[in-house]
């Protein structure tokens, strides 16, 4: 994905992410996020990175266009991207999926009316 994406207000899509398969590379200006077995895993993440959840806790500290340091994503809980994971069922819509974290990371309703309110959708 782009190293640099949109202003930094929080909620804010973000320029679509690819999967780039083997022997792809990229330069300086993209950041990569993830190594895979499987493109079950890959397709995974890049759900959890449009959730409405995920973009959330990004939000948190990416105050600016800048993607790229460890410190933006510090907040993005690592997540199970398998098919076998106990905690979230990935093969269900974007929308199901931030259901699903939400209740593993036992948001509050105001909480989630907080997320779903401020943080623009991405299909």
């Amino acid at each position: 994905m782009p190293g640099a994406n949109g202003t930094g207000a929080f909620g804010e899509t973000l320029s679509t992410p690819i999967i780039a398969g083997p022997g792809i590379g990229h330069n300086q200006t993209f950041v990569s996020i993830g190594k895979f077995d499987t493109r079950f895993e890959a397709e995974s993440l890049l759900k959890y990175i449009k959730s409405k959840f995920g973009r959330a806790m990004l939000g948190i500290m990416k105050t600016t266009q800048n993607n790229q340091s460890k410190n933006t994503w510090s907040k993005v809980p690592l997540q199970n991207f398998s098919e076998k994971s106990m905690n979230i069922d990935w093969k269900l819509s974007i929308s199901e999926i931030d259901r699903q974290l939400y209740k593993k990371y036992s948001l509050s309703q105001n909480e989630i009316n907080f997320i779903e309110t401020n943080v623009n959708e991405m299909d």
